[in-house]
Formats: structure tokens, C-alpha cells, sequence
């Protein structure tokens, strides 16, 4: 996410124990399990849903939010005033597989000065989320997060922090595909990802310690669910979103583990004047530029990332994400209790976030004409595995 937007972010509070050793080898020449985006008709005929639609429903519970499974329900807003929240409602305990059911909401509110003010409300363990199948709407305690009439109204109260947002949807609904990845010869383990409202304009009232402040600004919610660990599936990825002139963009950049031949999965978005009108995967090029060896997580970071999308007429987008310098970098067990943090350590897990700020630029190209936009905007990666070098299979 960038200028006027927040980034999105597995939130180092949502981060449970890597239990699983990553691999720190380079890629051999061996057979190596299937990972990729789930495309064909077959595959949308099983899962129910419809290639270049969506329908409210699929914001709705996918998941029995039991264990063995993670589902979650994310926003973030930048508001006016510098301020900028966070919510996420989660099934369990972020993407704790194993662990028991865990409902909880958590709320991080992060002032121009950087000051954060974190707060959470949770169910007991076991209790399963209150959360409707046909559409999105979750709740746990008092807090909530609802559609309404194509729009969705956000609460939260823990009862010294309270927050409540309507969020007006300024683009449709959105998924890559059919929004899952799978991760395996059967394709039986998957990460799914589903953009609710990729954009929205926001109006809320804040109110900390008695006072209450109004405020407005944009926003952004999507659903993230599936049925294996993260850190067992992925190396690493980048992400981001931004609004540059007038387009809105959606893009990542996906690595998986070694187990499934380190291969890229990659998704681009691209919407003006409230229609999104780039979204086909299969044209999407992503490539990485200046290349260095992190000088704090010792793995290799893309100074420059570059997604290049070509329309059916010919015209050409070109998205730029230019690093000038790292505003947050992160181990990843730091959250984690003494003890599991040394057992991950002693299982050679390593997980790292990077939140990066530098220029993001758009350029259009058709019929010989270009258009340049520029905007400063911020970026992620996580960065599950420990290798130095980057090892990708397109």
C-alpha cells in the first residue's frame, strides 16, 4: 500500500510458532509437487463460483473455524489527520492450523508520530466465530464487521477503544481467478484470497480515553482462508496496493516453497473511474531489478519491482515499485512467547516482514503516446523461508 493508503500486513500480532524448518538450499533438478493459481472450468464448477464474477456470498464463512483450517476478515483505512486502522477478525489464532478455535478481532490505530495503540477482544478457545455464510458479515463480542446494500459497516469496542466506520464501495468485488492457490499434486492444500471492496471511501468516529474524534478517508477489506500454514507453502512474496492518479492498483508477487519447485504465482489489478478493467493473470509479468542481500534479515530483497500488464488493444501498464528506504523490518517470533520462540529458532524458522517506502510509477503506453504518473507509496514482503539468493521457476 502506498501514500494515502495502508499497506496490508499479516500483523506480527497475528503470527503463531513456525514449526516447520525452511529450507536455506538452492533447488535441485528433482520432480517437485504442483503450486499455481486454480483456473480451469473444471475447477471453478467445484468450487461453485463463476469466472469473472463474484457474488456476495463468497465474503461469507468458507471455513468450519475449527481446527485445521485459518480464516480471516481484514481492513485498513488511512484517515485524515495522519491516522491510519487496522482491523482483522480471525478464526483462530492467525493462521494457527493446529491450534484450537480462537475467535478475536484485533484493532491497531498508528498516529503520524508513529504511536500505535493496539487493542483485541477474545472468545474463548474452542468457541466457534460467529459469522454468516451468505455474505460477510463476522462478529466477535460487541465489535463487527457487516455488508450492507453493497457497502459494509465496521465496529469495534473492547471497552476503552471504540470505532465505527461505514465503508462505501468504490469498485466491485474482486478475486484473481478463482481466488485459490494450491500447493500440492492433488490439489487438496490451498490459500484462497478474496478482495471484498478494493476500495472504498471512508466516514468514522474514533473515541480513546472519553475523547471522540471524527474522521474520513479510504479504505480497503478483503478475506483471506485455507487449510495449511503459510510458512509450509510459501518462501516469500511481495504485496501492495495504491492509488496513482487516478487507477487503482492490486499487485503481489508470490513464491512458493521449495517442495513445489519455487514457482511464481503472480496477480495484478488494475481499475479507473470505479470499473475494473485489468485482471487477466495469465498476462502479467513481474520483474526484479537490483537485487541486494538485506542488510537486517540477511536475505535478498528487490530494490526494484516492475509489473507489466498488455490489454487486448495493445495498450501497455507498467507498474514500478522503486525502494528508497525500509520503514519497518521485523523478525517475525518476536511476538512469540520465550519458549516458542526457541523451539522455531531451533527448527531453522526464520520468518521476516519488510514494509518498504519509495516511488511507485505508473506508465501507460498506446499507439505510441505515454503517460507517466508518479506517487510515493509504501509495500511489503514476508518472507517465510531463510534463503539468501532468489531461486524462481516461472
Amino acid at each position: 500500500m502506498f501514500k494515502n493508503k495502508v499497506f496490508k500486513t499479516i500483523t506480527i500480532f497475528c503470527v503463531v510458532a513456525f514449526l516447520t524448518a525452511c529450507t536455506s538450499e538452492p533447488i535441485n533438478d528433482g520432480v517437485h509437487e504442483f503450486a499455481g493459481q486454480a483456473k480451469s472450468a473444471e475447477m471453478y464448477e467445484k468450487l461453485g463460483i463463476k469466472e469473472g464474477e463474484t457474488a456476495i456470498w463468497e465474503d461469507g464463512m468458507r471455513t468450519d473455524g475449527k481446527s485445521g483450517s485459518y480464516e480471516w476478515w481484514y481492513v485498513d483505512m488511512e484517515l485524515n489527520d495522519g491516522i491510519t486502522v487496522v482491523a482483522a477478525f480471525y478464526t483462530t489464532s492467525g493462521f494457527d492450523i493446529s491450534g484450537p478455535s480462537n475467535p478475536n478481532v484485533k484493532l491497531t490505530i498508528t498516529y503520524p508520530d508513529g504511536t500505535e495503540v493496539k487493542r483485541s477482544v477474545n472468545e474463548p478457545e474452542g468457541t466457534l466465530i460467529n459469522a454468516s455464510k451468505e455474505k460477510g458479515d463476522v462478529s466477535v463480542g460487541d465489535s463487527y464487521l457487516k455488508y450492507v446494500d453493497g457497502d459494509y459497516q465496521l465496529y469495534f469496542n473492547d471497552g476503552s477503544v471504540e470505532f465505527s466506520a461505514f465503508m462505501k464501495s468504490t469498485l466491485p468485488m474482486w478475486r484473481p481467478d478463482t481466488g485459490y492457490a494450491y500447493f500440492d499434486d492433488k490439489k487438496e492444500n490451498f490459500m484462497a484470497w478474496f478482495v471484498a471492496q478494493p476500495s472504498s471511501d471512508i466516514t468514522a468516529n474514533l473515541t480513546v480515553d472519553g475523547v471522540t474524534k471524527e474522521l474520513k478517508g479510504t479504505g480497503y477489506h478483503d478475506h483471506n482462508w485455507g487449510n495449511i500454514s503459510m510458512d509450509k507453502i510459501i518462501n516469500h512474496w511481495y504485496w501492495g496496493r495504491a492509488k496513482v492518479g487516478e487507477y487503482n492498483i492490486i499487485a503481489s508477487d508470490i513464491i512458493s516453497k521449495e517442495e513445489t519447485g519455487f514457482t511464481q504465482i503472480s496477480q495484478f489489478m488494475l481499475a479507473k473511474d470505479g470499473v475494473i478493467f485489468e485482471f487477466d493473470q495469465s498476462k502479467t509479468v513481474v520483474i526484479r531489478g537490483d537485487t541486494i542481500q538485506h542488510p537486517v534479515t540477511g536475505k535478498f530483497y528487490d530494490n526494484s519491482l516492475t509489473y507489466i500488464q498488455e490489454s487486448d488493444d495493445g495498450t501497455v501498464y507498467k507498474v514500478e515499485f522503486i525502494r528508497e528506504k525500509d520503514i519497518a523490518v521485523d523478525s517475525l517470533l518476536s511476538s512469540l512467547s520465550f519458549a516458542k520462540r526457541t523451539m522455531a529458532k531451533m527448527m531453522g524458522a526464520n520468518p521476516t516482514y519488510i514494509r518498504t517506502l519509495g516511488k511507485v510509477i505508473l506508465t501507460i503506453e498506446k499507439d505510441g503516446k505515454v503517460q507517466v504518473i508518479e506517487q510515493e507509496g509504501l509495500w511489503e514482503q514476508m518472507f517465510f523461508g531463510n534463503n539468501k539468493k532468489a531461486y524462481i521457476w516461472n
